[in-house]
C-alpha cells in the first residue's frame, strides 16, 4: 500500500516539521509492506497546480491530509484535487480542523473519511480496512460516507501511555529543508528562535481544564510521556540530526511540576546542549520557582504564560479560573531569572464590557512581559464558547484566519470598531515604553527576529493588522 501524507501550504505563518503526519508514518511504517511519503506543502510553498502534479506521481492508495481550521480551504482543495487525479483512492482528513468541524469537513463529498482527535490508532485502523477488506463500521472516532450516507463510529481510541508510541518518523522528512532561512515562513512557532536547527518536541497529551474557548484535540485526561522517554528522543534528536534547539508544544507542559522538573534535571546530567521555548501558553499559577530555575540553568530562554483576561469575572466565566495574583508574581519572577517573557491576551469575550477589556490591558501594563500579543476572541466550532455563542443566536460566519478582526462579537457590550481601538491601543501602550523597549532588546537573543517584529508591532499599533 502507498500511502500519501500530506500538509497543505497555507497562510500559517510558522512551517515547523509536521509533527501530526511524523506520528502518524513513524506508527503506520510498524507493518511492514507499506511505503509512505511525507510531503510538506507549507514548508516548501507549493501552490495547487504543483500539487497536483506530485499527488499524480505519488500514485497513491490513501491520501491523508491535516490542516488546522484556518487552511480548511486548501485541505479542500487538495482532497478535490486527489479525486479528480484518483476517484477512487480513499482521501482521509484529520488534524484541528477535522475535530472541530466534523460537519463542514465531511460535507465535501471529495472527503471520504473524517479522523477525530489524536489519529495514530485510527489511521492505523483505517489503512488496515482497506488491505484486510474489511468495514469502516469496525473503526471508532470517525465520521465516513456510503452511499451518500454519513456514519460515525463513536469516540476514538488514543494511546493511554505515550511512551507505547514510537518517536516521530523525523527520519522520514529532509529535516535541512526546515533549517533554511525563508522569508515566507518562520521555522518555529516561537518567534525569536535563538538557534538554527530547532524542531518542536510533545513531552505529553490533553489538558484537564475546562477553558470554553478551547479545542478538545487531545481529550481531557492528562497522558505524560516518562522522563526516560522524553530524553531518549532529545538525544537522538541530538545526536543524529544535530538539533540544538526544541519548543515543546504539550497543551500545557507544566502541569505536573515534579514531572517536569525531571525532565530539566535529566537535560542537565545527559549535558544536551540544548536552548529551549515554550510557544504555548504556560499556565502561570501552576509554576513553581524552582521550576524555573530548573528551567533556565537546563537552557530554557524563552516562556509564554496564557493569562487571557485581567477579569476575575470573566476568568470564572471562561472556566479558566486562573489565579491572577499568582499569574503576576510567576511572571515577575521569570523576568527576573533573564528568561524572555511572553503574555497571551484576549479581547471580546461573551458579555465583557469596556472595563474588563481595560483591566486586561492594565494587567499586561504592569506585569515584566517583555512581549504581549493581544487577540480578539474567536469561537471556533467544537468549543463550548461556540456552542453558547450558537444557542444565544449569534452570527457564527466567524474568520478562523485573523485573530485581528473582529469577525463574531460576542460582547454585546462594546462595538466591533471599539475593539479593534483598544486593541492597537493595547500594542501602543505596551510596546512603546523605553524600559520595556530595553527589555526585550536584552532578552531576545535573535537580533534579526526581533527586527522583524518590531516593525510586526508598529503596523499593529497604528493599523491593527499583520503584514
Amino acid at each position: 500500500m502507498k500511502v500519501l501524507l500530506l500538509r497543505p501550504h497555507s497562510a500559517v505563518p510558522a512551517a515547523p516539521p509536521p509533527i501530526g503526519l511524523m506520528y502518524l508514518a513513524a506508527y503506520a511504517r510498524k507493518t511492514a509492506g507499506r511505503q509512505i511519503e511525507i510531503y510538506d506543502g507549507r514548508v516548501k510553498l507549493t501552490p495547487s497546480d504543483k500539487m497536483r502534479r506530485i499527488i499524480a506521481d505519488a500514485k497513491p492508495d490513501i491520501v491523508g491530509i491535516t490542516a488546522f481550521t484556518m487552511e480548511a480551504p486548501a485541505a479542500h482543495e487538495l482532497a478535490k484535487i486527489s479525486k479528480e487525479l484518483f476517484p477512487h483512492t480513499p482521501v482521509v482528513i484529520g488534524g484541528p480542523y477535522a475535530s472541530s468541524d466534523a460537519v463542514k469537513a465531511s460535507a465535501d463529498r471529495n472527503i471520504d473519511i473524517v479522523v477525530f482527535g489524536e489519529g495514530e490508532l485510527t489511521f492505523e485502523a483505517i489503512l488496515q480496512v482497506f488491505e484486510k477488506n474489511l468495514s469502516l463500521d469496525t473503526v471508532p472516532g470517525i465520521q465516513y460516507r456510503v452511499n451518500g450516507d454519513t456514519h460515525y463510529t463513536g469516540a476514538g481510541k488514543t494511546a493511554e501511555n505515550p511512551d507505547d508510541l514510537p518517536f516521530p518518523a523525523w527520519d522520514m522528512i529532509d529535516l535541512e529543508e526546515y533549517f533554511r532561512p525563508s522569508a515566507a515562513k518562520r521555522r518555529l512557532t516561537n518567534p525569536i528562535q535563538m538557534r538554527n536547527r530547532g524542531v518542536s518536541v510533545f513531552s505529553s497529551r490533553g489538558c484537564p481544564f475546562q477553558c470554553t474557548y478551547c479545542h478538545n484535540i487531545f481529550g481531557k485526561k492528562l497522558r505524560k510521556r516518562s522522563p526516560e522517554n522524553v530524553i531518549a528522543e532529545l538525544k537522538w534528536l541530538a545526536q543524529d540530526f544535530r538539533i540544538n534547539e526544541i519548543e515543546f508544544i504539550d497543551d500545557v507542559f507544566n502541569l505536573d511540576r515534579e514531572r517536569a522538573k525531571t525532565i530539566m534535571d535529566m537535560m542537565l546530567a545527559e549535558k544536551l546542549d540544548l536552548k529551549f521555548s515554550y510557544p504555548n501558553g504556560l499556565r502561570a499559577d501552576q509554576m513553581d520557582e524552582e521550576l524555573i530555575v530548573k528551567m533556565k540553568k537546563a537552557g530554557c530562554y524563552r516562556i509564554n504564560y496564557a493569562i487571557e483576561s485581567g477579569s476575575e469575572r470573566i476568568q470564572k466565566k471562561m472556566q479558566k479560573r486562573l489565579n491572577l495574583k499568582r499569574a503576576q508574581e510567576i511572571i515577575d519572577f521569570t523576568a527576573k531569572q533573564g528568561i524572555s517573557v511572553g503574555g497571551f491576551f484576549m479581547m471580546g469575550f461573551p458579555d465583557e464590557t469596556e472595563e474588563e477589556i481595560l483591566r486586561t490591558i492594565d494587567f499586561a501594563l504592569k506585569s515584566k512581559c517583555h512581549t504581549a500579543s493581544f487577540f480578539i476572541l474567536t469561537p471556533f466550532p467544537g468549543t463550548k464558547m461556540y456552542e453558547e455563542a450558537v444557542a444565544a443566536g449569534i452570527d457564527m460566519q466567524a474568520l478562523y484566519s485573523d485573530y485581528g478582526s473582529v469577525s463574531a462579537n460576542l460582547t454585546r457590550n462594546v462595538s466591533g470598531e471599539r475593539i479593534l481601538q483598544l486593541r492597537k491601543t493595547a500594542f501602543r501602550k505596551f510596546y512603546f515604553n523605553p524600559r520595556r523597549i530595553y527589555s526585550i532588546f536584552r532578552t531576545t537573543p535573535n537580533k534579526m527576529a526581533l527586527v522583524r517584529n518590531a516593525l510586526r508591532t508598529a503596523r499593529l499599533s497604528f493599523v491593527g493588522k499583520e503584514y
